[in-house]
């Protein structure tokens, strides 16, 4: 098990799979300077075979209705007669 597990750094661990999948713009919602000190931990290691499995695996045992897409869309309109 990855340090970071251990040591319940979720937001770095879920920062780093984004940035592990391309997507670079991974933001983190801070209102205040001290907030920002997390990102340190994404930096300087990555998420191996075997600890992206086991992330995979948690997952899938965890999540039994998945949200898609359409929960972060906005509210459908109606048009007005």
């Amino acid at each position: 098990m990855h340090t970071l597990f251990r040591q319940g750094k979720i937001r770095a661990i879920g920062a780093a799979i984004l940035l592990d999948q391309g997507i670079t713009p991974a933001l983190w919602g801070a209102r205040h300077p001290d907030q920002l000190q997390p990102v340190d931990d994404v930096t300087g290691w990555w998420l191996d075979a075997p600890i992206k499995a086991e992330i995979d695996r948690i997952l899938r045992e965890t999540i039994t209705d998945p949200v898609g897409p359409e929960f972060m869309a906005p509210p459908a309109r109606s048009v007005a007669a």
